[in-house]
C-alpha cells in the first residue's frame, strides 16, 4: 500500500505534475520517472520523509532530460501540521552513486492511474531502496532500511541474494558494502 494522501505525498506528486504538458500527446511512458531516498521511504511506509525528491529520470530521444529537469528547478510548498514545509528536487541525484540491482526498473511500483500515460512515476521497491542505502550506510540509511525490512516484511533472503547481485557490479570496494549488508541482516 502506497502512502500518497500524505501532505508530502501529494507535494511529490504535484512537483512532478510540472512535467506533464512537456509530454501531452506523446508515447506512453515517454517519462519515467522512479523516485529513491526519504521520499520514497515515506511514500512506502509513510515513515519520515525528506526535503529532497531522490529520482531519475528517463526520457526518450525526443524528450531532454534538462527540459524536464528545469521544470522541477523551483520548490514545491505544502503544509503539514500547520507547519509550512517545502520540497524539492534533487538535481545533483545520480543513481549510479549507490548500489542498484539492474532490474529495478522491473520492480518499482507504479503510482497508480498512470498505465497509459506519457508520464509514469515510479517508487523504487522496497528491496531496491534499501539495497541503495547500502551505499553510503548513514545511521539515519541503517534506520531506513531496518523500517524498509520490518515494515514492509521484507523477506531477508531475497533481500540478501539482491543485494548482493547488485553489489557484484557496483564500483565500490565490495567488502566494505558486503560487511554493511551482514549489519544489517545481523540486525534484522
Amino acid at each position: 500500500m502506497l502512502h500518497l494522501q500524505t501532505p508530502l505525498s501529494q507535494a511529490i506528486q504535484r512537483l512532478f505534475e510540472r512535467a506533464v504538458p512537456l509530454v501531452e500527446g506523446m508515447a506512453p511512458g515517454t517519462l519515467k520517472i522512479y523516485v529513491f531516498g526519504g521520499c520514497a521511504l515515506h511514500i512506502l511506509t509513510n515513515a519520515r520523509g525528506s526535503a529532497d525528491v531522490d529520482a531519475e529520470i528517463q526520457a526518450t530521444e525526443r524528450l531532454l532530460r534538462e527540459e524536464v529537469k528545469a521544470r522541477f528547478q523551483a520548490p514545491e510548498d505544502y503544509e503539514d501540521d500547520g507547519q509550512d514545509l517545502s520540497v524539492v528536487f534533487d538535481q545533483g541525484f545520480n543513481n549510479s552513486l549507490c548500489p542498484l540491482h539492474e532490474d529495478y526498473d522491473q520492480r518499482a511500483i507504479p503510482l497508480p492511474g498512470q498505465e497509459g500515460s506519457s508520464m509514469q512515476v515510479f517508487i523504487a521497491s522496497p528491496y531496491d531502496l534499501a539495497i541503495s542505502k547500502l551505499g553510503r550506510f548513514t545511521d539515519r540509511d541503517q534506520e531506513d532500511i531496518l523500517t524498509l525490512i520490518r515494515s514492509l516484511k521484507l523477506d531477508l533472503e531475497t533481500f540478501d541474494r539482491l543485494a548482493r547481485e547488485a553489489i557484484d557490479y557496483y564500483p565500490c570496494d565490495k567488502t566494505t558494502v558486503i560487511s554493511y549488508l551482514k549489519v544489517i541482516l545481523d540486525g534484522a
